[in-house]
């Protein structure tokens, strides 16, 4: 399994609209394949999300594409950002530094 992140930021003043959107299915969903693991809130000067997913290995560029395609749908909402980031763990980084076994 792999993990995708996203990372996101809307205006306060707007929060109620993101909420809306995921609430109403106003956004299309992750193929089924694609597991949200949690998605955590953080009051900022933004409110900022992290949303995390779990991807099989063999299926991460189709996941990256179905969750991109999800957050664009949040587009129509002034100031939304968003940012989509594979993530590696440890033991898969190593090798990247030339440490750990490849």
């Amino acid at each position: 399994m792999t993990f995708i992140m996203v990372t996101s930021k809307v205006p306060p003043h707007k929060a109620e609209g993101v909420g809306q959107a995921f609430l109403g299915k106003k956004v299309p969903d992750v193929a089924d394949f694609v597991k949200r693991v949690n998605i955590w809130v953080v009051a900022d000067y933004d409110t900022k999300m992290y949303a995390l997913y779990e991807v099989p290995a063999d299926k991460l560029w189709e996941g990256y594409l179905s969750i991109a395609t999800r957050y664009a749908g949040y587009r129509i909402i002034e100031g939304f950002k968003y940012k989509i980031e594979p993530l590696a763990t440890v033991q898969e980084a190593l090798p990247m530094i030339g440490l750990g076994k490849k």
